[in-house]
């Protein structure tokens, strides 16, 4: 606190000094910019390399598809989609998986929405996996999806395979 020496304001007067206050602040900010990077640095958690699987519900029923690539048709660099097909063992045990759509043309997307709408409409989980060759380029997965959701699926995932490489490693 300071005094007034000229004699009219005759009192204390209460103002305070933020001089210190900004040193103090300013030494502070010095201290955890230099701190800061040794403690990122030290922190070391532990990440997992593959994601979980997820967890699939006993008994629980999906519609599972698949899109390949048609290899007669593919040449030169340039993939071309083949036929979405069904991805279902008891389905192919009892010959109903060569069942499968050409996502190409009108006809064929308009058969899948519709087959997709069925079996969507019969399943308490709306959901949709897709398995796609990986030489397919994405855009024709998407394409897929897109149907998948005017075919009323709630979500289309892709199922992908773990990389087997790795794990032989181990």
């Amino acid at each position: 606190m300071s005094m007034d020496v000229g004699g009219k304001g005759g009192g204390v007067k209460s103002d305070i000094n933020v001089t210190p206050l900004v040193d103090i602040v300013l030494v502070l900010l010095i201290i955890f910019i230099v701190i800061t990077p040794a403690v990122n640095a030290a922190v070391k958690l532990p990440l997992s390399k593959h994601s979980q699987k997820q967890g699939v519900e006993q008994g629980a029923k999906y519609l599972n598809l698949m899109l390949g690539r048609d290899h007669e048709k593919s040449k030169d660099g340039l993939v071309v989609p083949g036929f979405v097909q069904l991805d279902d063992e008891n389905a192919k045990r009892e010959g109903k998986g060569v069942r499968g759509w050409d996502m190409t043309t009108d006809e064929g997307r308009a058969a899948l929405v519709k087959y997709i709408k069925a079996s969507t409409d019969l399943l308490s989980d709306r959901r949709v996996f897709v398995k796609a060759d990986a030489d397919l380029p994405y855009k024709h997965v998407d394409q897929l999806f897109q149907i998948c959701r005017e075919g009323g699926a709630d979500e289309a995932s892709i199922v992908t395979s773990e990389d087997k490489a790795k794990e032989e490693k181990k």
